[in-house]
């Protein structure tokens, strides 16, 4: 990870908690070991905070990662199980979306099909029929005399 800025200032700060769970872990903590630590690392997390900003105005995005894991750690939970689930759901959202192309693909090739027979008239053949006799013309319609 120390390949770049950023990866060295969180091993640095990895290092210092690492130190200080040690100190607290052993026992009734020394006041002035644990004092030292929590100094080193007031101290560290300004360099990361610098390392972070020179990695973003290089627009280096090798040292860019999504900031749920670091939430998702400091709620104790494994970081691998942060990639996982963001996997899985990664692959739901491309089933659903592959789910909508097929029904797609399915209604294009029914309109192909339905666009490639012959079309008929709406009343069928005998429709055809009578639209090929002349319509008597408006002069010659007998009218119905009106009621009164």
């Amino acid at each position: 990870m120390a390949a770049t800025p950023v990866g060295k200032a969180v091993e640095d700060v990895l290092a210092v908690v690492t130190r200080a769970e040690a100190i607290l872990a052993s026992g009734p903590p020394s006041e002035d070991a644990l004092v030292d630590e929590i100094d080193a690392l007031v101290k560290a997390l300004p360099r990361l905070r610098e390392a972070a900003k020179e990695t973003t105005a290089k627009d280096d995005v090798s040292a860019t990662f999504p900031i749920g894991v670091l939430q998702h750690v400091d709620e104790g939970k494994d970081p691998v199980r942060f990639v996982v689930d963001g996997l899985l759901a990664v692959g739901e959202a491309n089933d659903a979306c592959k789910g909508k192309v097929n029904v797609f693909d399915a209604f294009h090739r029914a309109l192909e099909e339905e666009m490639s027979k012959p079309r008929t008239p709406p009343g069928g053949e005998d429709a055809s029929a009578k639209e090929e006799e002349p319509a008597p013309s408006p002069k010659r319609a007998k009218r119905s005399p009106k009621k009164k």
